[in-house]
């Protein structure tokens, strides 16, 4: 039986560039959060697991709690389908008896449970990588893109800074004579401090974190994009399209129907939440859906990854209560 009346759920939101965790009560109470580096499986699963055992370490020491009193952990993780990379995290578990209580999803369910509270809609994550989800009100579930930065992840962050590196890869010889490509060549190179392109890319690709780094590029890419940039903005119109092609195949794989050609769409990831490519995504839309609205959540992930996990063990806690509580927003992204 258990003594102490509260339980206590861990939720991490693993992204590929950042992690964060929160432990929080079936009352809703936040205990802790942390932030970490990035967790995403498929890239590097002993990284990632240890990673993801520092934050379960660091949430309990926070909470002043025994990792053993944790009675749910959720992990909504990137790369979540690669097996080598679930095994190890669920070696971890098992080293630390957490195993039976825990549950791996793909980071955009955990997503999806705090983004589309109501069970029912349409969710575009675009960050570092890209997936789309979608759920109608007779619960069938259906999801595109999410097949890793190694299978293109086309409109993504790491495919937006990475379609960027082969244009200057392809085109060095004309950067002096050439204002876009300049500009872009610039870019690249403060944010890989470095003044030669060529040693550049080859210290990137043998990081560890050649992944995040490569998707650092997009803000600045989009940025320019928005301000004229021929090149950027061609990368910015096919990545968005190829979103928005997605999108209208979860619409009617889903049998959605909107008599009067509107669409509420939940947001999610860096990249989405940028204006200009948020509007280059209507643009490919407007056809389709004259009016498009947005809706963003304002709550970590993490909390989505958590509340999955708590009702897979028969722990009643919902997302009000966690709103509810005061302490809740020291976990907001």
């Amino acid at each position: 039986m258990k003594i102490d009346e509260n339980y206590y759920i861990i939720g991490i939101d693993g992204g590929a560039t950042n992690s964060r965790g929160v432990l929080f009560t079936n009352s809703g109470n936040t205990l802790a959060t942390v932030l970490h580096k990035g967790t995403n499986i498929a890239l590097d699963g002993e990284a990632a697991s240890n990673r993801l055992s520092s934050i379960i370490f660091q949430l309990c020491e926070e909470a002043t709690i025994d990792i053993l009193d944790v009675d749910a952990l959720g992990l909504g993780l990137a790369g979540a389908s690669d097996e080598d990379g679930r095994d190890m995290v669920f070696k971890t578990l098992d080293s630390l008896k957490l195993s039976r209580r825990s549950i791996i999803m793909n980071d955009a369910e955990a997503s999806y449970e705090v983004s589309c509270p109501g069970g029912v809609g349409i969710l575009v994550t675009v960050g570092t990588g890209v997936i789309c989800i979608g759920r109608n009100e007779l619960q069938k579930i259906c999801r595109v893109a999410g097949e890793g930065h190694a299978h293109g992840d086309i409109g993504s962050g790491f495919w937006i800074g990475k379609k960027a590196i082969m244009e200057m890869a392809l085109n060095e010889s004309s950067v002096q004579g050439d204002t876009d490509l300049s500009e872009l060549m610039t870019h690249i190179l403060d944010k890989f401090e470095s003044s030669n392109f060529n040693l550049a890319i080859e210290e990137t690709m043998e990081s560890e974190d050649s992944v995040p780094i490569i998707a650092s590029l997009a803000e600045g890419i989009i940025d320019f994009a928005e301000s004229g940039n021929e090149i950027a903005l061609g990368i910015v119109q096919e990545g968005s399209s190829v979103i928005a092609e997605y999108i209208l195949q979860l619409y009617q794989e889903l049998e959605f129907n909107t008599k009067d050609g509107s669409i509420i769409l939940a947001g999610n990831g860096s990249v989405i939440r940028n204006d200009f490519y948020r509007k280059t995504l209507n643009d490919a839309l407007q056809f389709d859906f004259p009016e498009i609205k947005w809706t963003f959540s304002n709550i970590s992930n993490s909390y989505g990854a958590g509340l999955l996990a708590a009702r897979l063990h028969d722990i009643n806690v919902k997302l009000s209560q966690i709103i509810e509580c005061e302490n809740y927003l020291a976990a907001t992204r």
